[in-house]
């Protein structure tokens, strides 16, 4: 039982930490929006952030050990491109959280540019420049499908919504559709991104979290910047949801 507790411990740590993650980059992006001061940064950027700060290594630690795999989502089939995007995104998080963990050791460097690297590294692979290509669809499609659940009001069936409307209220499930949305729309873009980078054959096309934002803020005719503050704003709720899925999350222990 033990075991189990601890496993169940790391799987909800993973979802806090991602949901303080979310929250970092949507409140420094709102920064740049509202003029001030702030950056443009991805889940990178924030640990490494979060490695300068007091106890930031301990955390980091934590961070690692329940980023590795903190959605156990190898079980659901669900249609092809949204079973694709669950594997790259776990194959994201594994990555994150082994980044965590070797900044908590002082082993990696300040970057978030990890992405354009291992592109490089793919499209020395026979190929690589599909690769890049379908990693990018199935994760623009992926987003899509998240896109579309949340003006629908669904979400992951792991996720105990009626428990989650009696403890904070229903406002809470506005504010995740909110956020969930604003975080597809940002992984539409970088889908796109990594696509086209494939397509080019060129891993400097391939795009960040901060790309995103960037792409969203350069937006012509004044919109923007209101489009960029709408978007941080939606970052931030999408990690209140991360927070809330830590809290209401079912977990099937497996016998």
């Amino acid at each position: 039982m033990a075991r189990v507790g601890a496993l169940e411990l790391l799987v909800r740590t993973g979802f806090l930490v991602k949901g303080l993650l979310y929250i970092g980059i949507g409140a420094l992006a709102l920064q740049v929006a509202l003029r001030t001061g702030g950056r443009f940064t991805g889940a990178r950027g924030a640990l490494a952030t979060l490695a300068s700060a007091p106890y930031g290594r301990v955390v980091l630690l934590l961070a690692g050990s329940g980023l590795l795999d903190p959605d156990r989502l190898g079980r659901d089939w669900r249609p092809l491109s949204t079973r694709a995007g669950y594997v790259i995104r776990g194959a994201f998080h594994g990555a994150l959280g082994w980044y965590a963990l070797k900044l908590s050791q002082g082993l990696a460097r300040s970057s978030d540019h990890a992405e354009r690297a291992a592109a490089v590294e793919a499209l020395q692979w026979p190929f690589g420049d599909w690769l890049l290509v379908l990693v990018g669809v199935c994760l623009a499609g992926f987003a899509a499908v998240e896109l579309f659940e949340a003006l629908r009001g669904r979400f992951e069936p792991n996720l105990q919504i009626d428990q989650m409307k009696r403890e904070v209220g229903a406002w809470a499930v506005g504010v995740c559709r909110f956020g969930v949305g604003a975080r597809a729309v940002v992984m539409i873009l970088l889908g796109w991104a990594v696509a086209g980078a494939g397509l080019a054959r060129d891993p400097s096309e391939v795009g960040t979290t901060e790309s995103s934002l960037r792409t969203i803020a350069q937006q012509p005719a004044g919109t923007g910047r209101w489009l960029l503050a709408i978007t941080a704003a939606g970052l931030i709720a999408y990690g209140f949801y991360e927070i809330l899925h830590a809290r209401f999350l079912r977990i099937r222990h497996v016998k």
